[in-house]
């Protein structure tokens, strides 16, 4: 009869300990280069979203003499009108608060800029017409990045 010394089980021991210590290391090493990933891209959305929530807003509003910038209580602004029944409505799109926001009225109504609905965070929007139908946006987001867009509106 054999003696067993107890060292293959002390082996089978210690290399079931490093097969699950390095499991674990994968998985923390895994969950952090997750987390980055999904910072980086949640920075990147939050600062593409604005400036194309503009752009998109103001081709889509894009008819004879609908799109116009403006101020809005002190701050730039872009006007975008709409008639309906009879009615000209605006769409004013401006920041205030640290906020992009969008207000839709009745032309002509006196609104504060607190109304306007909340759109995403930004810290500034410069709208400058440099020619006749060409609208330069400079948009400043929530986190500091500011990007600009040259915006040729087509109807004018």
């Amino acid at each position: 009869m054999r003696r067993q010394t107890g060292a293959g089980a002390i082996a089978s021991l210690i290399l079931a300990c490093v097969f699950g210590a390095t499991l674990l290391l994968s998985l923390a090493a895994g969950a952090a280069v997750y987390r980055n990933v999904a910072a980086r891209t949640e920075q990147g959305a939050s600062t593409r979203v604005g400036l194309t929530y503009l752009t998109a807003k103001i081709h889509g509003g894009d008819r004879a003499d609908a799109v116009h910038a403006g101020t809005f209580c002190g701050v730039d602004a872009v006007y975008l009108l709409q008639d309906m029944d009879g009615l000209t409505y605006e769409t004013i799109l401006y920041v205030y608060d640290g906020r992009l926001r969008e207000l839709l009225c009745e032309q002509g109504w006196e609104l504060e800029p607190a109304d306007g609905e909340i759109i995403t965070e930004a810290q500034s929007l410069t709208v400058t017409e440099l020619a006749d139908g060409l609208l330069r946006l400079v948009y400043t987001d929530g986190g500091g990045t500011t990007e600009t867009a040259d915006i040729f509106v087509r109807s004018s």
